[in-house]
């Protein structure tokens, strides 16, 4: 369901995204409205799942060097169960049912490749209804910055911009 959100809304969203420690008097005060206003509005876009606000830990700064995406095929009727093991584990970032060939994408973080083997074959592999499991070890990793706020704003353009109109002659 999209959640209706307004200039004020989008512009506190723009701020907490460029810093999510933006005190609210600083938002409020950008914003020209007051720092209750702010407050609420965080509040309620927090109750609402629009936006939730949380500290992001750098995984090769804390000494996690091998990332990979796992592709799993999970048995039909397993699914359910297979996701609520998966999500689990501490090395798991993401996880996403998708169509094609596999059935779950997994983001995982391991200290090395020898707990990422662990992790594949000792934990992932023994769980019931996994079928298949295809491995993308991550060679290089690039930030990229959620575009919550872009994608927002990109959404509430027309599709056909810049077009002209040619139904109407």
């Amino acid at each position: 369901m999209k959640r209706a959100l307004d200039e004020m809304d989008i512009g506190i969203l723009r701020h907490l995204e460029q810093d999510g420690r933006r005190s609210y008097s600083e938002i409020a005060e950008d914003l020209g409205v007051a720092v209750s206003t702010v407050s609420a509005r965080v509040a309620r876009l927090t109750e609402q799942n629009v936006v939730s606000v949380v500290a992001l830990i750098n995984p090769h700064a804390v000494g996690f060097e091998a990332a990979a995406t796992l592709l799993l095929s999970i048995e039909p009727g397993c699914f359910d169960e297979v996701v609520a093991s998966i999500i689990d584990f501490p090395e798991v970032n993401y996880a996403a049912m998708t169509t094609g060939p596999h059935n779950l994408v997994v983001d995982v973080f391991c200290r090395d490749a020898q707990h990422l083997a662990e992790l594949i074959t000792g934990r992932v592999h023994d769980l019931d209804g996994v079928q298949d499991v295809d491995v993308a070890y991550q060679l290089r990793r690039y930030e990229v910055k959620q575009k919550g706020v872009a994608l927002i704003e990109f959404d509430d353009e027309p599709w056909d911009q810049g077009r002209s109109d040619t139904t109407s002659r």
